[in-house]
């Protein structure tokens, strides 16, 4: 599914504007009574934020809440790329329980038939280790986590390129 980055809003409610809103960027079924909730807590954060920052329209606020993530608009969150995240999140090493079999197959060159190596948990704590880009002799991506099975067993960290 493609994401909408360009959405026009046409209401003009508080609650039109919510659902059009949330229509797009979800949750979708804001027709459900249930979802009433989820209106009233966005409307009172809408609401506190611009007690203190008035002129900001409701549209605007809350693609901005849905899409950064912070209710203070133009303001950007903290980091939250690096908290509890070592290396690049959407590469797991092949060796860690949070790489899917499919990729530890292909990153490793193994067949359907061929067996899966072991695998284990690469976190410690709150941290999870991904891949981070290195270079030796050539730019590509190791393995950031120091228990993971490729290192213990070879002296060295997994590396792809």
């Amino acid at each position: 599914m493609a994401r909408n980055f360009c959405i026009t809003v046409s209401g003009t409610s508080n609650i039109d504007v919510w659902k059009e809103i949330r229509r797009e960027l979800g949750p979708t079924d804001v027709d459900n009574p249930d979802m009433l909730t989820l209106f009233n807590e966005d409307l009172q954060e809408y609401t506190d934020w611009t007690s203190t920052h008035p002129g900001i329209p409701f549209d605007k606020w809350l693609i901005w809440r849905i899409r950064i993530g912070t209710v203070r608009y133009g303001n950007l969150p903290k980091n939250k790329i690096r908290d509890g995240k070592v290396g690049h999140c959407w590469a797991p090493c092949p060796y860690s329980t949070q790489s899917s079999d499919l990729r530890t197959r292909h990153l490793l060159g193994l067949s359907d038939s061929d067996p899966l190596p072991p695998k284990v948990d690469h976190t410690i704590g709150d941290t999870t280790y991904f891949m981070g880009t290195a270079f030796q002799g050539r730019w590509g991506y190791e393995c950031t986590y120091i228990g993971c099975v490729h290192y213990i067993l070879n002296g060295k960290k997994y590396f792809f390129t």
